[in-house]
């Protein structure tokens, strides 16, 4: 509609009468001027001010109407949504008012701007923390809410009010969302625009929080958890901070460190990450808190009393760590005696969570014929009167005489290696050490690719003189699950291995010491002095190249200069596999002083200070304890917990229970009792759910409302009701951490959704302005109205302004 089609004329019929009366009086006030003596501008502008009054009064002879739309009262919905999320609780200076306490003000039913709202619209109030709800009474909301889900809150009142006339949503909120992933959305599909109100005057915060936490494991023994923490603050240049890292379950410290801003890669000033890395006093889930306070603030922050900064609620971070429980049964088979079992035994015996077997070939198996006849039997004579089992159940010469060393029973391996999946695959790791393919049959073989590619255990091979070699190596499962290949056929000469007399010496490969397992140092100078305090080795297994995929960690250095693989790993399926190619690492358990100069004195023969140095001694048993600890630390088990949890606290955690049978094949129809144990320490017992979607996975849902740490134990029964295992998991719910991620107002979101949506920003003092103006806003639904202009007090204000106007310029000038 065009601005001339908005007029409409009430007495159209007075049109020839107001022509002739205005043009008359026009013609006779222009007869009158034009007859006057002066002709000054001032004389011209009286006459026309004159004939502007007349104009004026002739157009208003026709009565002149206006049309135009405006919102239909009470047609039109108009929502004030109030964020009642504990952020709103904060206050930017201590004696200001919270941004809760100046909302309600804003909000009061008996404000101005609401009794105008009221009046053109119908007018839905809500409040939300973690979900939408229905408020009535704005004003005076607890502001304690645990989630600040905007962006969702936004999303349901477009359900709600979908296809309902919507002329406006009035949001009182800081926009710090807690609900993030749901931000990410086309806020110009909302159907309705948002109208956020914030302060004029941008707040001044001063605060310190935590960004963000991490927690890595490793199977570095003298410091296996690693949690770093990242720390922002606002307001707080040059100030010195305190980061903690304590035990929620015991209260101790575990460490502390003091740090100050540094100039970072931006050019600005902020504060460093803060790496702690310590060893668990226990095994099994263990919950920390990591705090980061001012200096000055010690006395405070142990009172739990906010002096100086906005708030404590985001200093604190809870994290999880789950150290690993045993017990990890190894199994060590072995071609022939040696030194390297004694020395891994001795280590292992200080590892609690780890069992290792052997399993030791003491004599091969011998083929014999003879006649039979009363006085020839077919039994080993190395048996001979140690026991009285009669010739059927005997060892015989055609069998390898086999020692087992460290079995729970008598009924364990005593067939020798296991021949069914039910027996190897109670075991977490295997290792090899110097025992040739034929040992083994073709299905041992296959049950232990299976052992490693589908169970998810851990193989090492370790050199000798019967390992890596030869054409049966490489065509069996052995040469498949070996990161290294077997020798070359045209290099048979050299694998018949370099002379004895050559000595090797251990260097490890810059993804060796980027490696917790192969490293025994945290830094890589300590690791250097390290391997250069390492003897020489005498024995390298002939190997081919490193296969694609496999890790070259460790080399020895030959006599030409070149160097050789030494410590190789890959992944093979679900598990792992690692190849050792030096078969006298006894040597280094040896304890000799490597050094020149030293005439290769025992370690209690050399200098009292270096007798003294208890970390040389444990380097062996320490590697032997890292290897294994790696081999088996990622094999699964039977029973299986984990927990799922985000940090969106109006996502649940998801318990999620992994059950295998004896074949490590998933199992289905068991019974899964979870025991949940949350931070008020009373526990309780739920049923986890079959997935469907994933066979031998059963799943539930827990909704962490309490801050704190929560343990889980899960029990798992067959369907027939006898016992399949346990598993033990937790996880930590710390709303706060998302709710106070960050404190100043997050303008430029509530911007962006505004703009998106067809709104802008409001101040929070032009609430009134805004009212006022929404009649003129686009709205859905409005009626027409005609209102007439020629009775406005104006219109007539305006016909006396200019007749006194021409009245006062000719008294001014003295015209008749």
């Amino acid at each position: 509609m065009t601005i001339w089609e908005q007029w409409v004329w009430g007495a159209p019929q007075w049109t020839n009468l107001a022509l002739l009366v205005g043009g008359l009086l026009a013609l006779l006030v222009l007869w009158n001027y034009a007859s006057g003596g002066s002709r000054s501008s001032v004389h011209w502008l009286a006459g026309l001010l004159k004939l502007l009054a007349i104009v004026l009064l002739a157009v208003c002879l026709l009565q002149p109407m206006r049309s135009g739309t405006r919102p239909k009262p009470q047609a039109n919905l108009f929502a004030i949504v109030v964020d009642n999320s504990e952020s709103m609780s904060l206050r930017a200076a201590p004696r200001s008012p919270t941004r809760g306490e100046r909302v309600s003000e804003r909000v009061d039913p008996d404000a101005p701007w609401r009794v105008r709202l009221a009046q053109d619209f119908d007018v839905r109030t809500y409040a939300f923390d973690a979900r939408l709800e229905n408020a009535d009474a704005l004003q005076s909301l607890a502001m304690n809410g645990w989630a600040s889900s905007v962006a969702g809150s936004l999303q349901q009142l477009a359900t709600r009010l979908q296809g309902r006339p919507v002329a406006g949503v009035l949001l009182f909120s800081d926009g710090n969302l807690t609900d993030a992933e749901v931000a990410q959305t086309d806020w110009s599909q909302l159907g309705f625009p948002v109208y956020p109100v914030l302060p004029a005057a941008q707040e001044r915060i001063r605060d310190l929080r935590i960004a963000d936490v991490s927690v890595t494991q490793s199977d570095f023994e003298t410091a296996p958890v690693t949690v770093r923490v990242a720390v922002a603050a606002d307001g707080l240049a040059g100030e010195e901070i305190v980061v903690q890292l304590s035990d929620v379950q015991t209260g101790e410290v575990v460490q502390e460190q003091t740090i100050k801003q540094q100039r970072g890669p931006s050019g600005a000033d902020e504060y460093p990450a803060v790496t702690f890395r310590f060893r668990p006093i226990r095994t099994g889930v263990r919950f920390y808190q990591a705090a980061a306070f001012r200096a000055a603030d010690r006395e405070s922050w142990t009172s739990g009393n906010a002096v100086s900064e906005a708030t404590f609620k985001n200093n604190v971070r809870l994290v999880t760590v789950d150290a690993a429980r045993g017990p990890y049964r190894v199994l060590y088979l072995a071609g022939r005696p040696n030194w390297e079992f004694k020395f891994l035994r001795r280590a292992l015996e200080e590892d609690a969570e780890t069992e290792l077997v052997g399993l030791l070939r003491i004599a091969d198996k011998e083929a014999k014929f003879s006649f039979r006849d009363r006085d020839v039997s077919s039994a080993n004579p190395l048996f001979a009167g140690l026991d009285d089992n009669d010739e059927e159940t005997a060892q015989r010469y055609d069998e390898a005489v086999l020692i087992r060393l460290g079995v729970r029973d008598a009924d364990e391996l005593v067939r020798g290696f296991p021949r069914t999946a039910e027996e190897l695959f109670a075991y977490h790791a295997v290792i090899l050490d110097d025992i040739e393919p034929e040992f083994f049959s073709q299905d041992q073989l296959l049950l232990l690719r299976r052992f490693v590619a589908a169970r998810g255990g851990g193989l090492l091979f370790l050199g000798g003189k019967e390992a890596f070699a030869g054409p049966r190596f490489s065509q069996s499962p052995l040469g498949e699950l070996s990161p290294l290949y077997a020798p070359r056929a045209q290099r048979d000469a050299a694998a018949a291995g370099p002379p004895a007399t050559q000595s090797y010496r251990l260097e490890l490969t810059r993804e060796g010491l980027l490696q917790p397992w192969v490293r025994l140092r945290e830094n890589e100078q300590a690791e250097a002095d390290r391997i250069a305090t390492m003897p020489t080795f005498q024995t390298l297994s002939p190997v081919g190249t490193v296969k694609p995929g496999a890790s070259l960690l460790g080399v020895v250095k030959l006599a030409d200069g070149s160097t050789a693989p030494a410590i190789v790993a890959q992944r093979f399926g679900k598990g792992r596999s690692a190849a050792i190619a030096l078969g006298d690492l006894w040597r280094w358990s040896m304890r000799r002083d490597p050094r020149p100069g030293r005439g290769g004195r025992s370690l209690d023969q050399r200098a009292p200070e270096l007798a003294a140095d208890s970390e040389l001694r444990d380097d062996p048993a320490q590697a032997w304890r890292q290897i294994t600890r790696w081999l088996v630390n990622e094999a699964p088990r039977r029973v299986q917990c984990r927990v799922l949890s985000s940090d969106d606290p109006n996502e649940p955690a998801r318990l999620i229970t992994t059950v295998s049978d004896e074949a490590f094949e998933p199992l289905e129809n068991a019974v899964v009792e979870l025991e949940i144990t949350p931070p008020t320490g009373e526990s309780y017992t739920t049923i986890a759910a079959a997935d469907f979607d994933a066979p031998g996975q059963y799943v539930t849902s827990h909704w962490a409302r309490v801050p704190g740490g929560y343990h889980v134990i899960a029990r798992v029964r067959a369907e027939d009701g006898s016992d399949i295992g346990t598993a033990q998991t937790g996880w930590t719910a710390d709303p706060a951490a998302a709710e106070f991620h960050r404190l100043p107002a997050n303008r430029p979101w509530l911007e962006e959704v505004a703009q998106a949506s067809g709104g802008e920003i409001i101040d929070d003092d032009r609430l009134d302005a805004f009212v006022a103006s929404l009649p003129s806003r686009k709205v859905p639904v409005t009626q027409t109205w005609v209102y007439p202009i020629w009775h406005r007090p104006w219109v007539m204000l305006l016909a006396i302004l200019c007749l006194c106007g021409e009245w006062g310029l000719r008294r001014w000038k003295g015209m008749p």
